[in-house]
């Protein structure tokens, strides 16, 4: 039975003038991000492809799928990205990229989207998918659903496990984590174990380890420069942290990966 792709947050951001910011390199494992760019431009790298998303137009990046993204600096920027589940072996694992002819309608959906998530009012669920189809019409008709029972409670792990995602080489606090959850350290860490079968903790290094494997094989980066986008001090703890990990080192990882690539 195919499952039902469930939404789970909307994260909106704007950029002011003159800023640049840039989310390093990552991929979601089991979320899916529809991009909608309201103002300004995103460049987007990925492993085969890389496009500039401007205003107006939308990006369905599908799970599992590797992403980088540049905001270059200039006029204000304004992005949005609603985010839904999408196990990886679903299927499609290409980008779909589209130019909007209603740019004002779809940007009202993703409003009203946004505050029926934060809604408690009965029939939610139901406007919830009506939204969305409407939505959706822009991008051929993608087949979503919209949020099943109790999403609305596991609306912020969702969005805790998004954002660690993204921000894995960052320093990682239980404390402050349980805090944007709301909940306490002991339910977070809890109903984190529930959902992702790891403490929070290990699933911080897992990101690690996996964004430092995809860099180990898919660039010329030095293993240094590969910690500090790892979120490690040191060349060493890195290496030490990799080998624990893995069951071998950052070099002889790249260079067998490379040898199984150049055999097969």
């Amino acid at each position: 039975m195919k499952q039902n792709r469930l939404i789970q947050l909307i994260d909106s951001s704007a950029i002011p003038p003159g800023r640049t910011l840039s989310i390093p390199l990552h991929r979601h494992q089991s979320s899916a991000e529809l991009i909608w760019m309201e103002r300004g431009a995103v460049e987007v790298m990925m492993p085969h492809a890389q496009l500039t998303l401007s205003a107006g137009e939308l990006l369905l990046l599908p799970s599992g799928l590797w992403h980088h993204l540049e905001f270059p600096m200039g006029n204000e920027q304004r992005i949005h990205k609603l985010v839904f589940t999408q196990p990886t072996n679903e299927g499609e694992t290409q980008f779909q990229r589209a130019t909007v002819n209603r740019p004002d309608f779809v940007g009202s959906l993703f409003a009203e989207i946004e505050r029926e998530l934060h809604g408690t009012a009965s029939g939610a669920e139901q406007k919830q998918r009506l939204l969305l189809e409407l939505l959706l019409m822009e991008l051929d008709h993608i087949p979503l659903a919209g949020p099943g029972p109790g999403a609305s409670n596991a609306y912020g792990l969702a969005r805790i496990v998004y954002e660690l995602e993204e921000t894995c080489h960052l320093p990682f606090s239980l404390t402050e984590t349980a805090e944007r959850a709301g909940i306490s350290k002991f339910h977070f860490s809890r109903q984190f174990k529930e959902l992702c079968g790891e403490t929070p903790l290990q699933f911080v290094i897992s990101c690690r380890m996996d964004r430092a494997q995809q860099l180990l094989l898919a660039t010329e980066l030095a293993v240094a420069s590969i910690a500090a986008h790892c979120g490690y001090k040191s060349a060493t703890q890195f290496h030490a942290a990799f080998t624990r990990h893995s069951g071998i080192t950052p070099k002889h990882y790249r260079n067998f990966q490379r040898e199984q690539v150049a055999d097969s």
